[in-house]
């Protein structure tokens, strides 16, 4: 047999062996889609969608939540003059709203509680007894001049994420960490069912942050508090909640989770998973983060218990679950609520998407 001939079978071998191979991976890895699937992930109501997402199984996958505004909560700064209680890598535009006259209207207003309206629009007032946490020197935390004086917040809308649209009901994830709160105010076995946070995200936060008409188009939601799935962790019973807080299994390592545009799988630091909170949370103690890549961002708790039951885990600043976890009474981390509403019940508006690319630093 000739060279060419011997070239010519050589050839055909290496393709029908590297069709076997290939058809060999493709089965063996079944379960990862192609690179260019998209989708969106449940149910559309009018012109809204359940999350849109390409590539959900790989790790560079990208999600996109379309977004509403729905309730009111103290959220941007008033100020007589200069601001440098936060570093401005940490600062939204409109975080700060330099406003001489609005602030001496303030300052001599009349007040219900810590509340009060000046030309149709509502203002909240703090000072270091309604804090969590203040200090005047703690590192990448609001640095205050003294806890006596007021702090003047606006109320402004709430922005929230679309997790999913089932029928005329949404799962909505607040785009922003709202305000901060401890877990729990003691060093003890606690889950989610007797937590601190809990009671307060559906009394105080509840009521501050919702008018009675928004109040009732909130459904109370079945609430799975599954044990942590790396350490067995016991995370008490299942519960019903109005406002409640995302779990491991939400944002990690099951179906839902790449229902809620996150990456299900590990390895990774996922962008989608990524928050900044408002300067009204960090005003009440919250951390922002100074690392390069991930400046201003903070970190948020899960409902979901750690490696012990006086543990509670948590996303970092650059999207990765801590699934040990933290102390229950840290005083620092950032809120980030989640609610269920009929859209059919609310009053509410459509807000700019959000990308999952949008919050990589």
């Amino acid at each position: 047999m000739d060279r060419k001939a011997r070239t010519y079978i050589y050839l055909l071998w290496l393709l029908i062996f590297g069709s076997v191979v290939t058809s060999c991976s493709k089965e063996d890895d079944g379960s990862i889609p192609p690179s260019s699937e998209e989708r969106y992930t449940g149910d559309s109501y009018k012109d809204l969608h359940s999350p849109w997402v390409k590539d959900p199984s790989q790790k560079t996958h990208v999600t996109r939540w379309e977004c509403i505004l729905f309730g009111l909560y103290p959220t941007n700064e008033v100020v007589s003059g200069s601001f440098n209680a936060v570093d401005d890598y940490a600062l939204a535009d409109g975080d700060v709203i330099t406003d001489a006259s609005l602030y001496n209207q303030l300052e001599q207003a009349e007040w219900t509680g810590d509340d009060t309206e000046i030309g149709g629009k509502r203002y909240h007032r703090l000072n270091g007894a309604g804090a969590v946490t203040c200090s005047t020197n703690r590192e990448q935390h609001y640095r205050w001049t003294d806890t006596k004086s007021w702090h003047y917040f606006a109320y402004a809308p709430i922005k929230w994420r679309i997790l999913k649209i089932s029928g005329t009901k949404a799962v909505l994830l607040a785009d922003r960490m709202l305000d901060t709160c401890p877990f729990h105010d003691k060093d003890e076995d606690v889950n989610w069912s007797g937590s601190l946070l809990r009671q307060w995200l559906n009394s105080d936060f509840l009521a501050r942050a919702f008018s009675e008409t928004e109040r009732n188009a909130i459904e109370t939601t079945n609430v799975e508090n599954a044990p942590n799935v790396s350490y067995g962790t016991n995370c008490g019973p299942d519960t019903q909640d109005r406002v409640f807080i995302l779990s491991n299994k939400e944002v990690f390592a099951s179906p839902l989770a790449t229902d809620y545009g996150f990456y299900a799988g590990s390895g990774i630091d996922d962008a989608a998973r990524r928050f900044r909170s408002t300067l009204y949370a960090k005003c009440r103690g919250g951390w922002w983060s100074s690392v390069t890549g991930y400046c201003g961002n903070s970190f948020w708790f899960m409902r979901t218990n750690g490696y012990t039951p006086s543990n509670i885990t948590y996303i970092c600043d650059f999207g990765y679950l801590y699934n040990q976890g933290t102390a229950v009474t840290c005083d620092d981390a950032a809120v980030l609520p989640a609610i269920t509403i009929d859209l059919t019940k609310a009053s509410w508006a459509v807000a700019t998407p959000v990308m999952s690319t949008d919050v990589v630093q």
